[in-house]
């Protein structure tokens, strides 16, 4: 797991996403800039107005002085106020068009953005090693891959209206010392209450939303392994008991929802009523000091500075609500990094090489091997065995002695502990993930079929095959003259899992793909132990023409599936116990005996 980070280290991480759009989101927020500022004009504007209209003195603009219009009739009253109406639209005709520009720019940018982190989660989790999703739950890395991605999104998109509102908090006081800078204190008298209230949510809700994130976590893990799960819920009458677990679950998100909403609930209407209370001090102090005439402060500069006392306080309780999505959006974002920063176990040496599949002849070579998944207790110990190019070797043993642990260190999900895999005589560690692993197909006890159609399931694992290479494939798995029977063929729709499919069809589309690839190795890991005995049969002959010239490991418990393998190994406690033909093995009267004895094979 990553170390304890800083938040710095965090944003530091997240620059990599953000460097490569510097140059839109810069034009972006110039654009929120003006905005922002064209905002200001109208109710800076009012002052001019009223005073022009009602005061008797005159009025300086800019280093401008216009003469009162007080005294003036009413036609040039009127005159003024459609000149300053139109100017007005005008200005907000401008604004909103910037506004209408900066809102599309800026939603363009950030879906790139989060376009390109989701992209990077994807891809990241195929990268990482088996170990990490054995250990880790599935609800827990969906929620970081969906709903911390739309938290960070969110706070993406806030940033631009955060820097709207900074912008118009920073203005708002200097235009309105300006004005006067009697009313500037006036209008900052409830400031002390706004703070407060900033200072209790920062310290108080961010450990909170992490604990939020870690219950929504639980919540949709707790859904997946429902619906993973569903048949043995319903077969052992668990459902009561799931139900429960996730009421808990969900009461437990309800009571830290409850607590956040309790102080985030407080502090803001606690800061709303600050701004309310400023715009009666002001108009109500104002007014006094307009009345008795002190400070040059008229009625014109009080309407503007209630005007722009919104564009002060209105910042400030949008800096308490985008608190709340910042949070959130840091919580998530610091989840995410974390995330991509886990490292896979296995991974490319930086001058792995790329084997040639086609050039492979399958001679496979255990030496010495030894692995355990925790860095403590070994599953396998000191394995050593040869494979020669075409042979098929069985893999046999009691539950747990470590058969698929073997294979999975054949394909490289888990790196040996100590020893050495070889193929065709160099150490499997020194080719790539990917290039290996081309050189073995492998039919696991359950097939995973995606949802799709028939063709995109078997396609997908040679895409240069043509219509004709994948009829063959399925000819030779028995499998071709089951799919014209359904009604679209291989353009069928399978559902999710394939479970429109029984066991053994899907387990001889898993043949097809095999025949598809065309590998030198091939695996069979139980590839017959959930079907009936017709249907294994229609397996078996696929089996026969897929192991032609190929080496084969086969994990079984069959009997007829093993027997006629040219060697059969016999695993025990994760030690190489026996090996040799099967009447070899069933002559010495061993761990192999006891098991053909038993019924075990």
């Amino acid at each position: 797991m990553p170390l304890a980070r800083r938040p710095h280290h965090y944003l530091r991480d997240f620059w990599t996403f953000v460097k490569p759009y510097r140059k839109p989101l810069r034009e972006v927020y110039l654009l929120y800039f003006l905005n922002s500022v064209l905002n200001l004009l109208p109710p800076l504007s009012v002052r001019y107005y009223i005073d022009l209209l009602f005061h008797n003195a005159a009025v300086t603009v800019c280093g401008i002085t216009l003469p009162s219009l007080a005294q003036r009739s009413l036609s040039a009253k009127l005159l003024f106020t459609a000149v300053f109406v139109g100017t007005m639209i005008a200005l907000i005709i401008v604004a909103n068009t910037i506004g209408v520009i900066m809102w599309r720019r800026g939603t363009r940018s950030v879906e790139r953005m989060v376009m390109d982190i989701k992209l990077k989660i994807h891809h990241h989790i195929n990268k990482l090693s088996l170990g990490y999703f054995n250990s880790e739950r599935i609800g827990t890395i969906m929620t970081k891959a969906v709903g911390d991605v739309q938290n960070i999104s969110q706070l993406l998109r806030n940033s631009f209206n955060l820097t709207y509102a900074v912008i118009q908090f920073l203005l708002a006081p200097i235009l309105i010392a300006m004005l006067s800078p009697l009313l500037l204190v006036i209008v900052l008298i409830p400031a002390p209450l706004i703070g407060y209230a900033f200072y209790a949510m920062r310290t108080r809700l961010r450990p909170m939303y992490r604990v939020q994130r870690e219950h929504e976590s639980a919540i949709a893990s707790q859904i997946q392994e429902v619906i993973s799960g569903i048949r043995e819920i319903k077969a052992f009458n668990m459902e009561e008991r799931s139900h429960s677990q996730y009421r808990d679950i969900n009461r437990r998100y309800y009571r830290m929802q409850n607590e956040i909403m309790r102080v985030f609930s407080f502090n803001h209407q606690l800061q709303y009523g600050a701004r309310d209370l400023g715009v009666i001090l002001v108009a109500a102090l104002g007014g006094v000091c307009a009345l008795l005439d002190w400070s040059n402060i008229t009625v014109g500069k009080i309407t503007a500075c209630i005007a722009l006392s919104s564009y002060l306080y209105n910042p400030i309780s949008q800096f308490l609500s985008f608190y709340d999505t910042v949070q959130r959006g840091m919580v998530s974002l610091e989840r995410v990094i974390d995330f991509l920063n886990e490292e896979p176990d296995v991974r490319d040496d930086r001058h792995a090489l790329t084997l040639d599949v086609r050039a492979t002849r399958g001679a496979v070579s255990f030496r010495d091997v030894s692995f355990s998944y925790d860095g403590r207790s070994l599953v396998l110990k000191n394995i050593t065995f040869d494979v020669a190019p075409g042979e098929r070797i069985a893999i046999v043993g009691p539950s747990g002695s470590g058969k698929s642990t073997l294979i999975s260190l054949l394909l490289r999900f888990y790196d040996v502990s100590t020893g050495q895999i070889l193929l065709d005589g160099r150490d499997i560690r020194t080719f790539t993930q990917v290039s290996l692993r081309m050189a073995a197909g492998i039919v696991f006890q359950e097939t995973f079929l995606f949802y799709g159609t028939i063709r995109d399931n078997l396609l997908f694992v040679n895409p240069t095959k043509t219509e004709a290479d994948m009829y063959e494939a399925c000819k030779a798995a028995n499998i071709h003259d089951f799919i014209l029977t359904l009604p679209r063929r291989y353009d069928t729709v399978v559902g999710e899992r394939g479970v429109t499919l029984s066991g053994g069809q899907k387990q001889r589309l898993a043949l097809a793909r095999v025949f598809l690839k065309d590998p030198p190795i091939v695996i069979l890991d139980e590839a017959t132990s959930a079907v009936d005995t017709k249907t294994e049969q229609l397996i078996q002959e696929g089996i026969e023409r897929m192991l032609k010239n190929r080496t084969a490991f086969i994990i079984a418990h069959r009997l007829s599936t093993i027997k006629h393998c040219d060697r059969i190994i016999v695993l025990s406690h994760g030690t190489l116990a026996e090996m040799g033909t099967h009447d070899q093995l069933y002559a010495q009267r061993g761990i192999y005996f006891d098991l053909c004895e038993h019924n075990k094979l």
